[in-house]
């Protein structure tokens, strides 16, 4: 059975710009299942319910859980091996003689979740845990200029990391909505009337919704927008 496994971030990324209802066509037309750990369920669902300020975006959430589009999981090796992992991860740089704790619950259990279901791809907006499943040499010099300080790698632990989780694939939430505007899911928001008030207004729609992701917490350059802008415009003549 196919699967994907959504951490967080992508989830509240597409919630706050009003892109959430992409999930159920893009379930559809990937025919397989959507997994979310329970870790990520209590950071979209039962702690933003305790809030004021986050408790409608889990509301909105909570329909694509109940419907199974989003299908929650949770067992004790998944527990197990999110510990492990995290452990290893958080083991691996070192500033100012402490361990950087880089990575979050919800992401290594999403991780650990893929592992699990033996799942090639894996849905996280964050930089660092993406680098460290594609390029995790490249961590310690992201690291050195966010903390402005020396970081030390240990590569053992890195390489013991790297060697579990380096088949996967990441996909970010923008890849997620160029996926969307190339099925044609965000044609609703065309019509001739669009098109008088906004000059190229296709090429404009991808536009604002790449921000939109970009701007709400998915990691992408500038350079990959543009990248993405000049692709589609030759593939859909836009």
């Amino acid at each position: 059975m196919r699967s994907i496994v959504f951490d967080t971030g992508p989830i509240i990324s597409l919630t706050l710009n009003n892109l959430l209802w992409l999930i159920e066509p893009l379930h559809k037309e990937f025919r397989g299942t959507f997994y979310i750990p329970m870790a990520v369920k209590k950071e979209l669902i039962d702690r933003p319910l305790k809030t004021k300020k986050f408790k409608f975006e889990a509301m909105q959430i909570i329909p694509y859980i109940s419907n199974r589009t989003l299908e929650v999981i949770e067992n004790d090796f998944i527990l197990s091996k999110t510990r492990h992992l995290m452990d290893l991860a958080n083991r691996c740089y070192r500033a100012k003689g402490n361990w950087i704790q880089m990575i979050q619950e919800g992401e290594m259990e999403a991780i650990a979740t893929a592992l699990y279901f033996d799942t090639k791809t894996i849905v996280i907006d964050e930089r660092i845990t993406r680098m460290l499943i594609e390029n995790p040499s490249d961590v310690k010099k992201t690291l050195e200029r966010r903390l402005h300080t020396k970081v030390h790698l240990d590569k053992e632990n890195m390489d013991i990391l790297h060697a579990q989780i380096k088949h996967l694939k990441v996909i970010r939430s923008v890849e997620l909505v160029t996926m969307a505007f190339e099925l044609g899911l965000l044609n609703k928001y065309m019509g001739k009337e669009h098109e008088i008030m906004i000059k190229n207004f296709k090429e404009s729609l991808l536009e604002g919704v790449i921000w939109g992701v970009k701007l709400n917490g998915c990691s992408v350059s500038r350079d990959e927008i543009e990248q993405i802008l000049r692709i589609e415009k030759k593939l859909q003549k836009i």
